[in-house]
C-alpha cells in the first residue's frame, strides 16, 4: 500500500485544486449580485480560483512543495472551525465541507512521506535561506 502513497498524495492535491477551482468560479455567481468581498480591494473568488490552481500545480511534485500542503491543511482546518462556527452561530452547516475538509486534512497527513517537514518541526523549512545570526555578504 505505502507504494501508492506518492501518487495518492498526487492526485489528493489536484482533486481538491479542482474543486477549489470549481467552487471559486461558481462563487462568481454569488458575487454578481452581492460584490461584498470588492469591498476589501480583493475578489474571493478569484482568489480561490488562484488557491485552488497552486494547489493542482503544487500537486505534480507535493514532496519539494511542502508549503502548499501546509496550506490545503490549513485551509481543511479553517473549513472545519467554519462550519462549526456557522452552525453555532446561524444554524447553516453544509455536511459534505465537512467531511471533505476532514477527509483531505487526514490523507494529507497520512499520505505525505516527510511529516517532520510537513509539521514545521526543528529543521523542517528547507528554503535555501540564513540560519539565524547568519548574514549574507551584499556584492
Amino acid at each position: 500500500m505505502a507504494k501508492w502513497n506518492p501518487l495518492a498524495l498526487k492526485l489528493l492535491m489536484w482533486v481538491m485544486g479542482v474543486l477549489l477551482v470549481m467552487g471559486s468560479g461558481l462563487g462568481f455567481i454569488g458575487t454578481s449580485f452581492f460584490p461584498f468581498d470588492t469591498w476589501a480591494g480583493v475578489t474571493a473568488s478569484v482568489a480561490g480560483v488562484a488557491f485552488g490552481a497552486g494547489v493542482m500545480i503544487a500537486g505534480f511534485n507535493p514532496e519539494g512543495n511542502v508549503s502548499w500542503v501546509r496550506a490545503l491543511v490549513l485551509y481543511a482546518i479553517l473549513q472545519v472551525v467554519y462550519q462549526i462556527f456557522s452552525q453555532v452561530t446561524i444554524a447553516r452547516f453544509d455536511i459534505v465541507s465537512f467531511i471533505i475538509a476532514i477527509l483531505v486534512a487526514a490523507l494529507l497527513i497520512f499520505l505525505y512521506p516527510n511529516k517532520a517537514e510537513l509539521m514545521m518541526q526543528s529543521g523542517g523549512m528547507k528554503s535555501g535561506g540564513m540560519k539565524p545570526g547568519e548574514m549574507k555578504a551584499r556584492a
